[in-house]
């Protein structure tokens, strides 16, 4: 293949690529298919017409020439008129009865050298493929029928080329044994398809399958290791004999080698972005975004700053997931701090539109942080460097490095996108593109207060000390709730237990607490959905109760989707109670005064 000719391919396919994803964003591959069908054969066909259209001026076929520049013109006016309005059923019909007219025509008068006639040869090859294998044999089928009509009357029609039996019995041959390839070929291609779809399906649910069983499989170790790691700092080591602690050290080693390998059961496991589970609201990119900045910054407060800055032309409110775009900052977000854990740490994420659309806009987002000194492997992934001390002592583990941007990548990729990292002498930019539909039922924007929905999620009760604190857990297993009873209860004024969801919405709704201790995984209700209903109560004022999670969901994705959810922290089993105590005290004792 020539240099030029490989340009050209070159050009077609990106052109087809970027299409093909443009359409991809809108409705499932087979509607995408039918798309380019329709656009293919439409161009396709005004391009042949309008060459044979040009020759047959040349050679004086007036007639011929008006018959296939009409058709070119007609064939233009219907592809634009499908582009804006897609009622793809007209657009199919009118393509079909000019194809058919124009065909006939040729048969009728033999074109421009007497060999016009061969043109309807090729009706069932964009007939059948057009309309799918029942519509368009019945479609292919009728023009056959014509075709046939036209041979038997063709001494009482008097057209212009003659045919004798024999080229009429050839020609009728030809396309039924054509009709009968494409037939066929179109019926091993949509069982191939069926085949492999339900291929597919049966690939996802053993996938999901393997999932769940490693969720679960991490729940159920996760909750007995926990009891493990707690219990053990209750023990008082100074009481036991040098033997029996020497058997103790050693049961805990174990442990810790153990949380370990479960820990690692997080890098296997895999984020899904599934469209059919992503909601699709009214919601404020500003609101959002800032939402999750405030988090760190109550976080992290000595260690953290984060701006926002959203440009001036962004004036509307989007219809998406709001979710997706808190987990893409939350996930960047952690793993910048998490590659930066003794400095302070300052980052600044712009938002700019790239293209404005009437329906939608395609939103530029660049997040800049501190030089990350990162390194990523043969698979993707991405590593902190360790300090050179470290590297020469030899005494870092790989995986206390590692960078997981796994979740918000999935995301973008799941929007059409793709996260960029790259690095310059003094920071680092992760830059990625959404596109957002436009909410156009709304029609003003405020930007010079925080917004409200950032208040009411953000702003806690009141200030207030651990040991004053009247707190609810929320926690289905019986050994569970006694451990963190036994821990806390000499650190806190009062514990109330809600053995599910809906026990928990109950006390909440009777009593005042200053924080919520929730488990995800219960019965009734779960503890996402729990803490959802929790904010629609609080949504009549402007205060929060902070909600830490406390669970064994430790699978990638799940911190971000407790955080999205409207919880203020988030600690998985198995953990030290000292972590869990220093998490209240940074939600209780940072507290805002209610206005």
């Amino acid at each position: 293949m020539t240099k030029a000719n490989s340009t050209r391919m070159n050009l077609l396919y990106l052109l087809l690529d970027r299409l093909t994803k443009k359409l991809e964003r809108q409705s499932d591959l087979e509607v995408v298919n039918k798309i380019l069908f329709i656009y293919l054969y439409h161009l396709t066909c005004a391009v042949i017409c309008i060459i044979f259209g040009i020759m047959a001026l040349t050679g004086q076929n007036n007639a011929l020439s008006f018959v296939l520049l009409g058709a070119a013109g007609v064939l233009i006016l219907n592809l634009i008129f499908y582009h804006f309005a897609k009622h793809q059923r007209t657009c199919k019909f009118i393509l079909t009865l000019l194809a058919a007219v124009v065909m006939l025509y040729l048969l009728y008068t033999g074109g421009t050298a007497g060999t016009g006639f061969i043109w309807v040869l090729f009706f069932p090859v964009f007939s059948i493929p057009l309309y799918g294998l029942s519509r368009g044999n019945v479609v292919s089928f009728i023009f056959f029928v014509l075709i046939i009509a036209f041979f038997s009357l063709h001494q009482q029609i008097q057209g212009s080329q003659e045919y004798t039996a024999a080229v009429s019995i050839r020609l009728g041959g030809a396309y039924a044994i054509i009709h009968l390839m494409i037939y066929f070929h179109e019926y091993l291609k949509l069982h191939n398809y069926q085949v492999l779809t339900r291929s597919i399906i049966e690939s996802k649910n053993e996938i999901r399958q393997k999932e769940d069983f490693l969720s679960k499989l991490s729940h159920q170790i996760r909750t007995p290791l926990n009891n493990l790691t707690v219990v053990s700092n209750l023990v008082n080591k100074s009481r036991l004999d040098p033997e029996l602690r020497d058997l103790f050290d050693t049961i805990m080693a174990s442990t810790i080698n153990l949380i370990n390998v479960v820990n690692n059961i997080v890098k296997v496991s895999e984020v899904k972005i599934e469209k059919e589970v992503s909601s699709q609201v009214s919601f404020d990119l500003y609101a959002s975004i800032e939402s999750i900045f405030k988090l760190f910054r109550d976080q992290y407060k000595d260690r953290i700053d984060i701006a926002l800055n959203i440009s001036k032309n962004i004036k509307t409110n989007y219809i998406g997931d709001p979710i997706r775009v808190k987990q893409i900052f939350l996930n960047i977000i952690e793993n910048v701090i998490k590659a930066n854990p003794d400095h302070k740490i300052t980052i600044e994420a712009d938002v700019d539109v790239a293209e404005d659309r009437e329906q939608e806009t395609a939103l530029t987002f660049i997040v800049r942080c501190p030089l990350l000194h990162l390194e990523s492997d043969d698979y993707g992934n991405y590593y902190a460097r360790p300090g050179p001390e470290l590297i020469h002592e030899g005494t870092y583990h790989p995986d206390d490095y590692f960078i997981d941007f796994i979740i918000a990548k999935k995301i973008i990729e799941f929007y059409g996108g793709e996260l960029d990292i790259s690095t310059s002498d003094n920071f680092t930019s992760m830059t990625f593109r959404l596109t957002l539909k436009k909410d156009t039922h709304f029609t003003g924007y405020k930007r010079t207060e925080p917004d409200r929905e950032v208040t009411r999620l953000l702003q806690v009760k009141h200030k207030v000390e651990l040991k004053d604190s009247n707190i609810l857990l929320v926690e289905d297993n019986a050994i569970n709730q006694k451990i963190i009873i036994l821990s806390l209860k000499n650190l806190v004024k009062n514990i109330d237990v809600a053995h599910n969801g809906k026990d928990a919405l109950d006390k909440f709704g009777s009593a005042k607490y200053d924080l919520i201790l929730m488990d995800i995984q219960m019965p009734v209700i779960n503890g996402i959905v729990a803490t959802k209903k929790i904010r629609e109560l609080e949504s009549s004022s402007n205060t929060l109760t902070p909600i830490i999670a406390i669970t064994a969901n430790a699978l990638s994705g799940d911190k971000e989707t407790c955080l999205a959810a409207g919880m203020n922290d988030y600690i998985s089993k198995p953990f030290q109670v000292d972590l869990l105590v220093q998490k209240m005290k940074n939600l209780l004792e940072s507290g805002e005064n209610e206005s």
